[in-house]
């Protein structure tokens, strides 16, 4: 009896001393593709990782390969994976159940068959309780990106010139502080236009400072503070909730802003007429058509109420969206899109990330003059660099669709 006890904890003692190396072996290999904020745990049944992507383009991309290294070498658990944003609040949920691990190492099946049963939702509270206090490798904290965004403006608002137009380049630090928290420092250098004051200057961009917060059961939260676009200085809160799918999200926002402006003058600061704005917004995914529909209700920066809708249909990496806004009695409309720029994948490099934006995104708006511009009517802002409906987009059904796409067609 007493041999029979001691084989077994010899045995058990070598079990886990085999799941500590696969353990160590799959952040290890994470690492290696780039990920950072990696976490893992592992039970009888399940292997959790959890990871932010900061590497890869495009969010499918990173995603694929984040499978095919998970699925390398484990046939025995079921793999969990919980991307994160670049802030590291959780976005998406994969799980990969041990038996389809299983079929695809036999060759039963094929990697387009495991995207395609694989389980994908929002929602990962369970896991990320037992990933607390497990450490933590591959740190993105105080590890900066110096990110170069072009900046296009276009604008058909003047009688003696047929459009106004300026092009530059806006190069932004973005580093995160600790969970959740980023700062972004942008200055923006002119090359081209046939614009005065401040457009031909180097200026400021966005220079802010902001902390998100994921309160469970798929609630986010943000704050920012700081210098945002549209000469607005302040801060603003925001939050939003998404259900297990991902198809229906719900959100609203509030800012308190005041007038700065970087022109020949220097630096203006207008501290007496603070403004609030704020909004509260309905969002629905609509995967037949990869199509994204929002509805928003709000009050904007100069105190005007109204209502925007907007539809954004997503071509792979690529977006095209149509809007149209009605406020203050009067209405305006126009079309946005996204182009990813060139390189996939960029590494660091002695801790620091140089690289272009990753699309190209640009707004164009009908109206730009008449009353609509001298109510000040639609005035918003924006507290990131380059914001766009393709950057970090990790909705479920937008990730299957082309996983099996762009693997059906190599």
């Amino acid at each position: 009896m007493a041999r029979y006890t001691a084989k077994r904890i010899i045995l058990l003692g070598l079990c886990w001393m085999y799941a500590l190396l696969l353990h160590a072996q799959l952040a290890e290999r994470f690492s290696r593709l780039g990920m950072e904020n990696i976490r893992t745990v592992s039970n009888a049944e399940k292997q959790i990782i959890a990871y932010e992507d900061r590497v890869y383009r495009n969010s499918y991309e990173g995603v694929k390969k984040a499978i095919e290294t998970a699925l390398d070498g484990n046939e025995t658990k079921t793999i969990c994976l919980i991307i994160l944003d670049e802030n590291g609040i959780p976005q998406l949920k994969i799980e990969i159940p041990a038996e389809l691990s299983r079929r695809f190492h036999r060759k039963e099946c094929t990697l387009y068959d495991v995207y395609a049963e694989m389980k994908m939702g929002t929602q990962a509270d369970e896991e990320l309780e037992l990933l607390k206090g497990k450490e933590t490798i591959q740190r993105s904290n105080w590890r900066p990106d110096l990110t170069v965004y072009p900046q296009l403006f276009l604008e058909n608002s003047s009688f003696n010139k047929l459009y106004r137009y300026y092009i530059s380049l806006a190069p932004a630090l973005e580093m995160p502080l600790w969970k959740g928290a980023e700062l972004t420092a942008q200055v923006i250098f002119p090359i081209v236009g046939n614009q005065k004051g401040e457009l031909k200057q180097i200026r400021p961009g966005i220079v802010a400072i902001s902390q998100g917060f994921y309160l469970g059961r798929n609630v986010y939260l943000k704050a920012t503070g700081g210098q945002f676009t549209n000469h607005r200085l302040g801060g603003q809160v925001s939050g939003y909730w998404r259900n297990k799918n991902g198809r229906w999200e719900a959100g609203a926002k509030l800012g308190l802003t005041i007038y700065s402006i970087f022109d020949n003058a220097g630096w203006t600061v207008n501290r007496s007429k603070p403004k609030v704005n704020a909004s509260i917004y309905g969002r629905t995914y609509l995967p037949q058509w990869n199509t994204e529909i929002t509805v928003e209700a709000a009050r904007f920066v100069y105190g005007d109420y109204g209502i925007q809708g907007e539809l954004v249909r997503h071509f792979g990496e690529y977006t095209v969206g149509l809007y149209g806004v009605y406020t203050g009695g009067d209405a305006n409309a126009g079309f946005s899109f996204a182009v990813p720029l060139p390189g996939k994948k960029y590494k660091r490099w002695k801790g620091m990330r140089l690289k272009p934006a990753d699309y190209f995104n640009y707004r164009y708006k009908m109206t730009v003059w008449g009353e609509y511009v001298d109510r000040k009517l639609g005035h918003t802002y924006n507290t990131v660099p380059g914001e766009n409906r393709s950057k970090g987009f990790y909705q479920p059904d937008y990730i299957r669709y082309f996983l099996m796409k762009t693997t059906k067609t190599r």
